[in-house]
């Protein structure tokens, strides 16, 4: 680091917003000493390499579990190394923006730099007999209960988030090329797990289904991670040890994190599955739901999710000829039962204002039946030809249409009619593949909730 970019300026935070750098007016660097200058240049420049070293690794020997690393080591925003008298603190600012790396000296103490830079997050005391002010200082974070019929919230509990760390030197420190003893290092997103359970209508508390809940918080403060280094030791501080701590500290927090998802899957293996499913039911409701050009994203959906339409099937053919007109889909599912699909497009209607069956579904039910037709007159061929092994001249048939927002009651009976005269014919729509897959999906797996960010469930055995 060259003395021509050293220079005076204030820095300030605010929220979870970036550092703000203020230039103060006077540029004079004379009061450095030639001790503290060499400290900001080796101390910045073994960050630096470090950071370099850890996206490296990132990027190649370790890409296949990146998502696993912190990401003050995989996209850090500006990193500020602050040393003083008693040792250094690193700050890594969220990655906003192009990331820089600035070394400064700072003439306060470690525990006032500490308080400084982590929001007042972290406290830093010289012995044990501390009075703690996390109770009333620390960040505060609140759980509450929405009652849906009268949209009043119920506060469940509070709590307060802050750090106390006592100052102690050990009897023996790490020596090099090991890492320099770090009394701290603290992210600013924790994990928050609550114990629960679903309770019935007609069950007393320890009758339901027991369950842990599991999400990300963040605490609003404009850093991913602080670190603390009392005790500093420039033999310590060197750019060629700075690639062993890069590898062992990816190393070291994939490895807990591949031991806590151990611990969570083994109170509910099919937690995943159910985090996947649900992730997947609610990309086609948002999809359902969105403008009146989804018509072609639907089919494309669907295609590439026919568990949706029948998730029971073992093997699909998307768009195969039977006759002068292709199928949408035809399924095959563990007992040789076929299933043809037909879809129409969610935003025709099912019935005319005048009750009777609209036109889209008319002709839905005359292309079955003309599938139908054709099977009789050929099924040898399609038996043998297209790989329909012992498909029936009569399958099941699925008729896909409109939404379910459009139907009356009176509706409902008239479909429940016509699939009574043709007990093999389905007439659904989007909304009930929607509900139809969900119920099937949960009857194996579990109620899936509808969670918001990284929330996941776990269910507990009983």
């Amino acid at each position: 680091m060259s003395e021509s970019i050293i220079k005076r300026a204030r820095v300030s935070f605010t929220g979870d917003n970036p550092m703000e750098f203020i230039d103060a007016e006077e540029q004079d660097i004379s009061a450095l000493s030639n001790d503290q200058r060499d400290v900001i240049s080796r101390m910045g420049a073994t960050v630096r390499a470090y950071l370099r070293a850890a996206r490296e690794l990132v990027a190649s020997k370790y890409a296949h579990i990146s998502h696993l690393v912190p990401p003050h080591l995989t996209a850090p925003g500006t990193t500020l190394v602050a040393c003083c008298p008693g040792g250094a603190v690193i700050r890594y600012e969220k990655g906003v923006g192009p990331g820089r790396l600035l070394a400064a000296w700072v003439e306060e103490d470690l525990s006032q730099i500490a308080a400084w830079l982590s929001q007042n997050v972290i406290r830093c005391h010289t012995g044990r007999q501390f009075v703690s002010t996390v109770a009333t200082s620390g960040f505060q974070f609140k759980l509450s209960a929405t009652d849906p019929t009268s949209n009043q919230a119920r506060e469940l509990l509070s709590a307060r988030i802050g750090f106390d760390s006592v100052i102690e030197r050990p009897e023996r420190l790490p020596q090099p090329p090991q890492k320099p003893l770090c009394l701290l290092s603290v992210r600013s997103v924790f994990e928050f797990c609550l114990l629960g359970e679903v309770v019935g209508r007609h069950q007393g508390l320890g009758e339901g289904q027991q369950f842990v809940l599991r999400s990300a918080l963040r605490i609003p403060v404009g850093w991913d991670c602080i670190e603390i280094y009392p005790y500093l030791d420039l033999e310590h501080w060197k750019t060629e040890y700075a690639p062993i701590w890069a590898e062992n500290d990816i190393l070291a927090s994939v490895l807990a994190q591949q031991l806590q998802e151990a611990h969570f899957q083994s109170l509910d293996p099919q937690a995943e599955a159910r985090r996947l499913f649900g992730a997947l039911l609610k990309a086609f409701k948002g999809l359902l739901d969105s403008e009146p050009d989804r018509e072609e994203a639907l089919q494309s959906f669907l295609q590439e999710h026919p568990l949706l339409l029948c998730p029971a099937h073992t093997k699909m053919w998307p768009k195969l000829a039977l006759g002068a007109k292709k199928t949408d889909f035809v399924f095959r599912d563990a007992v040789q039962d076929y299933l043809l699909v037909e879809l129409e497009k969610s935003s025709h209607g099912l019935f005319r204002q005048d009750g009777h069956p609209s036109g889209e579904l008319n002709e839905a039910r005359g292309q079955i039946a003309d599938w139908k037709r054709y099977l009789e007159d050929n099924l040898a061929t399609a038996q043998r030809e297209l790989g329909l092994a012992a498909i029936s001249s009569n399958p099941r048939s699925l008729i896909v249409i409109g939404r379910s927002s459009a139907l009356t009651p009176e509706n409902r009976r008239k479909l429940a009619t016509m699939e009574n005269e043709h007990p093999k014919l389905k007439i659904m729509t989007y909304d009930d593949v929607y509900a139809n897959a969900k119920a099937v999906i949960e009857n194996i797996l579990g109620p899936i909730w509808d969670v918001v960010g990284s929330t996941q469930i776990y269910y507990l055995k009983r």
